[in-house]
């Protein structure tokens, strides 16, 4: 086990950098487009699209870190009032779900991005393909489906102690 979690550990901070990066790059576009539209009067005519695109990027490589580090939303009202035992019952019911809802969303990511590309459809105003963001979308989705599935024997592990 300890091979995997030493590959999707780095993999996740790698796809966070990553979604960084994007996010720099959105707000320096975005800033740029606003100065030349309000003082040249010449907006970036490409900036819509790749501002579009690239926030797709920064979106879904920053899920697989977020679920590594347990960065998401949890209501634990009622959990806190549970037994241990239930406690981990529901922790484990839930990944399962996650492992699935990931699992699904990458294949449907990866088959779509495939009838995108057949399709030949491209963004409106740089005529950029999208299929590959889509992919992108998958395989952050397959990410996030190994982090849960890391999580899930983790829980089995740490509940026969």
């Amino acid at each position: 086990m300890g091979k995997f979690d030493k590959f999707m550990t780095p993999l996740s901070k790698w796809f966070h950098v990553i979604a960084g990066i994007g996010m720099i790059y959105v707000l320096l576009i975005s800033v740029a487009d606003i100065i030349m539209n309000k003082v040249f009067k010449d907006p970036i005519n490409w900036a819509f699209d790749s501002i579009g695109l690239v926030a797709v990027i920064a979106i879904v490589f920053a899920i697989p870190e977020v679920q590594v580090n347990h960065g998401h939303i949890e209501v634990e009202v009622l959990e806190a009032r549970l037994s241990r035992f239930w406690r981990k019952i529901i922790g484990l019911f839930v990944n399962v779900l996650g492992i699935i809802l990931w699992s699904i969303v990458a294949w449907r990511s990866f088959l779509y991005g495939i009838d995108i590309l057949r399709s030949g459809e491209v963004s409106m105003t740089v005529e950029m393909p999208i299929y590959p963001f889509i992919w992108f979308q998958g395989i952050c989705a397959v990410a996030v489906t190994l982090v849960l599935l890391l999580q899930t024997i983790n829980h089995f592990r740490m509940r026969t102690r």
